[in-house]
């Protein structure tokens, strides 16, 4: 499976801010940490003031990706980067557990494993719509849309518009409340 550049550039726009937000929680939520264990009060102001940075380089990079791509597959992948980002920045930096019962650590593991293979379908989704054996039960004309930006994206048209209504109802339609007030 050979992936598109634009497709590789929205993945790494979409982890870079995604990885950025993620890092911001936590560095934000460091700084009260220390309060907390008897650190300098100053580490709060300057852990919020990096969360902040933290968090406008990671809405620089989403903006850019979502300039040059699909909101879709951007937004998704900051939000899941985002995600595992904090959590496993808390588990290491803050001493976060997972969950103790098993069944559910099995269900966040689960989770996770059905939003990760989501986001792989999601990426790929113009391939598999090629490669589907199912596509020849579809009657879907794929459109290539060659355009200085994303040269390879794809625009979906219907071949059979069902949306047609005959002259004939239409003249029914429109001629019937005028023969109801008379």
């Amino acid at each position: 499976m050979q992936m598109d550049y634009e497709v590789v550039e929205e993945i790494i726009y979409g982890l870079e801010s995604g990885i950025l937000f993620g890092m911001a929680s936590v560095i934000s939520k460091m700084g009260f940490v220390f309060l907390e264990q008897g650190f300098s009060r100053m580490l709060v102001p300057i852990c919020v003031s990096i969360s902040i940075c933290c968090s406008a380089t990671g809405f620089y990079y989403q903006t850019q990706g979502l300039k040059h791509g699909r909101a879709i597959v951007v937004s998704t992948c900051a939000a899941v980067a985002s995600i595992v980002t904090g959590v496993l920045a808390g588990m290491l930096a803050l001493g976060e557990q997972l969950p103790s019962a098993p069944t559910a650590r099995f269900s966040l593991l689960l989770g996770w494993l059905f939003i990760v293979v989501g986001v792989i379908l999601l990426v790929s989704s113009t391939w598999l719509l090629r490669h589907l054996p199912l596509r020849r039960f579809i009657r879907i004309n794929v459109d290539r849309n060659f355009s200085l930006s994303r040269s390879g994206s794809l625009r979906l048209k219907d071949s059979n518009p069902t949306a047609v209504i005959h002259a004939a109802t239409l003249h029914h339609l429109i001629s019937s409340p005028s023969k109801e007030k008379a």
